[in-house]
C-alpha cells in the first residue's frame, strides 16, 4: 500500500465544509482481482481522546466535539470518534483528518503518542493537543499548582516533563488563555504551534429566556459561588481562593441576614458556622451542573481569586456561565500586574479589596438602573463576543484547528 499523498488538512469553515464534500485522499489498494487501484477516501474523521473526565474534559472536548458532530455528522460528511483508548486501526487512520489529545500528559501515554507521530507520515493526519490548566512548577512566587488545589497532589515532575514532550510532538497546541500559551512557549514548545482557544459555554445547556428588568431595588440579594472544591482544601484547612475579604463579607452578610447565599460543590470548612443558613449544592456531574446554577436564579455570582500561576492561567468560564444564566458577575483582579481571567468582566474587585468595598458595590448594583444596565451588557457580550459554543465565530475557529 502506498502512502497517503495529500498534505495536512487546514481550513476555514467554508473550506472545511467543501473538504467534507469531496474525497481528498488517495490510497493504493488491491481490488478483488488483486489489481492495484487508487481509492479515493474522504478525510472526515476526528479521533478525540479525553484524558480529563471532569469539567475540563467536557468543556474543552466533549461539549464542542458533540456539537460539531451534531452539526456536520448528520449528513455523514463528518464523523467524530471519541474513545477512552488510543486507536491504530488502518481503516480508521486512513480516514482520520485529525487526532485530538485533550490533556494527554501521563508518562505511560507518551509511547502511544510517539507511535502516532511515526504513523503521521503515512496517514497525514493532524495532531492537535489541548490543555487549559497550569500544571508545572518553577522558582517564581506562586509558580506551581497551589496547595489548596487537591488535584495538584496527583501531578509530579514526571507528568510535567511528559506533558512538554507530548506537546512538542504536536502540529497544534491549544491553550485557553494567552498567559498559558506564553508559559508553554517558555517550556520549549514552538510558539508558532500555539493557538489560544477561549472557553465557551454550550447554548444547548445554558440557553434560557433573558431575565426581565427589575423595577425596584433588590433588598436581600441572592448570591451564588460556583467554584469547585479545588479552590480550597478542607483537609489542610486552607481557604485558598476564598482566603480574602470575600470570605469575611460572605460570613458577615449571612450572619446578619443581608444575603441569601448558595455554594456549589460541598461545604468549605470556613462556612461550618453558617451551614444552617446557606444553601449547599453537592458536586454534580458536568452534564447536570448548569441546572442548579440556573434554578438558583441568583442575583449575583462571585469569583474570588488569589494571585498565583494557576489563576493567572485560568479562563473566564465562571463569568460567562453567570452571564448566560442571568446573574450579575463580580470577579477578582490582581494588583501585581499579572492577568486575571476576569480582567474583561464588567464588575470586578481587586484582590486587596475590603469588606466595605464589596458591600458598597453590591449595594450600588442592587439599584434597578445599574443592575439592568449590567445585565444587558452581559447578555450582549455572550451573543456578540462568540462566547456561546454555537457562535459562528467560535465554530469557525474550531474548524480551522480540526
Amino acid at each position: 500500500m502506498a502512502e497517503v499523498i495529500n498534505k495536512l488538512p487546514t481550513s476555514n469553515m467554508e473550506v472545511f465544509k467543501q473538504q467534507l464534500d469531496t474525497p481528498n485522499t488517495s490510497f493504493q489498494n488491491l481490488n478483488q482481482e488483486n489489481k492495484s487501484e487508487q481509492v479515493q477516501i474522504k478525510k472526515n474523521l476526528v479521533l478525540s481522546y479525553t484524558s480529563d473526565s471532569t469539567g475540563c474534559g467536557h468543556i474543552r472536548n466533549i461539549f464542542p466535539m458533540t456539537y460539531l458532530n451534531a452539526t456536520f455528522g448528520k449528513s455523514g460528511k463528518f464523523n467524530l470518534l471519541s474513545s477512552p483508548i488510543m486507536i491504530y486501526q488502518h481503516e480508521i487512520l486512513q480516514r482520520a483528518r485529525s487526532i485530538y489529545f485533550q490533556r494527554t500528559m501521563a508518562p505511560q501515554q507518551l509511547p502511544s503518542v510517539r507511535r502516532y507521530k511515526e504513523l503521521q507520515q503515512k496517514y497525514k493526519f493532524k495532531m492537535v493537543y489541548d490543555i487549559d490548566d497550569f500544571i508545572w512548577k518553577g522558582d517564581d512566587e506562586g509558580e506551581h499548582i497551589p496547595p489548596y488545589n487537591f488535584g495538584g497532589e496527583r501531578i509530579g515532575q514526571d507528568i510535567r516533563d511528559s506533558s512538554v514532550e507530548i506537546m512538542k510532538l504536536m502540529d497544534t497546541v491549544c491553550v485557553s488563555t494567552k498567559f498559558l500559551g506564553e508559559y508553554v512557549a517558555k517550556l520549549g514548545v514552538d510558539r508558532k504551534k500555539i493557538v489560544v482557544v477561549p472557553n465557551a459555554v454550550p447554548k444547548y445547556f445554558w440557553n434560557r429566556p433573558n431575565k426581565k428588568p427589575i423595577t425596584e431595588k433588590i433588598k436581600k440579594p441572592s448570591v451564588i459561588y460556583t467554584g469547585s472544591p479545588t479552590h480550597y482544601h478542607n483537609g489542610k484547612k486552607l481557604p485558598g481562593d476564598l482566603g480574602n475579604a470575600w470570605l469575611d463579607w460572605i460570613v458577615d452578610s449571612v450572619e446578619n441576614d443581608k444575603i441569601d447565599f448558595t455554594i456549589m460543590g460541598g461545604l468549605p470548612f470556613m462556612f461550618e458556622g453558617i451551614k444552617d443558613k446557606i444553601k449547599i449544592i453537592p458536586w454534580v456531574n458536568s452534564f447536570q451542573y448548569h441546572l442548579p446554577v440556573m434554578d438558583t436564579n441568583a442575583d449575583f455570582s462571585i469569583g474570588p481569586l488569589v494571585p498565583n500561576y494557576f489563576n493567572y492561567s485560568k479562563s473566564d468560564i465562571k463569568s460567562i456561565e453567570a452571564y448566560a444564566s442571568g446573574s450579575i458577575f463580580v470577579g477578582s483582579t490582581f494588583t501585581n500586574d499579572k492577568p486575571s481571567p476576569y480582567d474583561n468582566c464588567f464588575l470586578t474587585q481587586p484582590d486587596n479589596c475590603t469588606v466595605e468595598d464589596i458591600q458598597s458595590m453590591i449595594d450600588e448594583y442592587c439599584e434597578p438602573e445599574k443592575y439592568n444596565e449590567t445585565l444587558v451588557k452581559q447578555y450582549e457580550y455572550m451573543m456578540t463576543g462568540g462566547r456561546y459554543l454555537e457562535s459562528p465565530s467560535y465554530i469557525n475557529m474550531l474548524t480551522k484547528i480540526f
